[in-house]
């Protein structure tokens, strides 16, 4: 059996987390074991296996922690546990963060503990904190956006994520489920009208993160976009209805670049990517599969789990 690296992308506003949710539940009905290690170090570290005897029922620390039949002695005690490993502030005076290899720098988790890994693109740990706290939002601190930092940025917590996790996963023939992936090139590179202060296309595939990226790409990845030829006025009336009253990071904000991004994700653009990406590390592009971004969640979520049945048969 071949591992899955599927990802679900699109736009701002196309609902990834909505879609990621998704393809949890069709998997929890396959009856397959799920560990989701989005979110920071600590979420991550909660699935190692020194932690085995309190790790198995929940999906990930979110639902632990808010789980009201575990007394709460036990949350403290491996909030406690977490703290020293990643602090080395107790009896183990390096850090120990997570990853699925075992090895004397990490908290080893075992990849075969699940059928299915959900994983996401900015990471909340590493170098993705970076780009979720600095990049997307720089005007916060009297700045404004820099494309080419933030693909130096991404590329960085490529490296880190996949010698972590995903090249373990992927050898141990596991589904990965990731939220975005280095298809967010349609964020950051150079067009010469709408992102002038782009990165190149030749500059962002051959930064060292993206020889792992596009060396090891996804196997499927599925879009949400908006048709190509989206206007300002319905990215603002799509933005407004799903906000929801999130805060809005500088790239949401800006509608043209919007349209670029949207643009790309749903032409060949993207194709063109992976084949350039793909072709200079001898590795096979992936299967890009588009959803329309207007359809109701309801209709995603059928052709999300079709999807899924056509490649379980494939």
């Amino acid at each position: 059996m071949k591992h899955l690296d599927i990802v679900i992308g699109g736009p701002d506003m196309s609902g990834t987390s909505t879609q990621i949710q998704d393809c949890i539940d069709y998997f929890l009905q396959k009856g397959k074991k799920i560990r989701d290690i989005r979110r920071t170090e600590i979420d991550a570290l909660f699935h190692a296996d020194i932690f085995s005897v309190i790790n198995q029922d929940h999906l990930n620390l979110s639902a632990f922690l808010q789980d009201n039949a575990i007394p709460e002695t036990i949350k403290s005690a491996f909030l406690k546990k977490s703290y020293s490993l990643l602090s080395g502030h107790g009896t183990n005076k390096d850090l120990r963060i997570a990853s699925c290899v075992q090895n004397e720098v990490s908290t080893y988790i075992d990849p075969d503990s699940a059928d299915v890994w959900i994983m996401e693109e900015p990471t909340k740990r590493s170098a993705g904190q970076v780009n979720r706290t600095i990049e997307q939002h720089r005007s916060k601190y009297g700045g404004s956006t820099d494309p080419i930092a933030a693909a130096l940025s991404h590329q960085n917590y490529r490296i880190d994520e996949f010698l972590r996790f995903r090249k373990p996963l992927r050898e141990a023939k596991k589904v990965i489920i990731r939220s975005r992936s280095e298809e967010s090139a349609c964020y950051q590179v150079y067009h010469r009208q709408k992102l002038p202060e782009g990165i190149s296309m030749e500059d962002y595939l051959n930064l060292p993160g993206h020889a792992f990226a596009f060396g090891h790409p996804p196997t499927h990845i599925i879009i949400v976009c908006a048709p190509p030829e989206w206007n300002k006025e319905a990215y603002l009336k799509l933005k407004q209805e799903r906000s929801n009253g999130r805060l809005i990071d500088d790239h949401e904000s800006n509608a043209e670049y919007q349209l670029l991004v949207n643009r790309r994700y749903a032409t060949n653009w993207l194709e063109n990517l992976y084949n350039r990406g793909c072709s200079l590390y001898g590795a096979t592009p992936p299967k890009i599969i588009r959803l329309n971004i207007y359809d109701s969640k309801q209709i995603i979520r059928k052709k999300l789990h079709r999807i899924f049945d056509l490649i379980a048969k494939n």
